[in-house]
């Protein structure tokens, strides 16, 4: 396991994935995501099949991942009252390698900036 970093700006219902917590998870071409509000965590899992619900990975000029969903964002906050505040905010998780799964526990998410 390693430690990855996500960045929130639920202003813009932006998440940005960085090419480290990508590379961790053995650089996928398509993400899924999910969310276990019972612990808060956010889940990202790394694949190699387009399906309807999978998000294709493009880089930027800095070498991150934008993805933009204010459905999940603004479900995330109804179910579990987490990233409440329109603010962007840095979170700590893992990479589970094997797995391909990238895990943020949102509960413990920092505001880096304020509106």
């Amino acid at each position: 396991m390693s430690d990855v970093k996500l960045r929130i700006d639920t202003r813009y219902f932006r998440m940005c994935i960085h090419r480290q917590a990508l590379k961790a998870i053995g650089d996928p071409l398509f993400l899924h995501f999910g969310y276990a509000p019972e612990t808060t965590r956010l889940l990202i899992v790394g694949s190699w099949v387009d399906d309807r619900k999978s998000v294709r990975v493009r880089y930027d000029n800095s070498g991150s991942v934008y993805v933009f969903s204010k459905p999940l964002l603004q479900g995330i906050r109804q179910v579990s009252h987490v990233l409440m505040d329109r603010a962007s905010y840095i979170v700590e998780g893992t990479a589970q390698e094997a797995d391909r799964i990238l895990i943020f526990p949102l509960g413990q998410a920092e505001v880096i900036s304020e509106e």
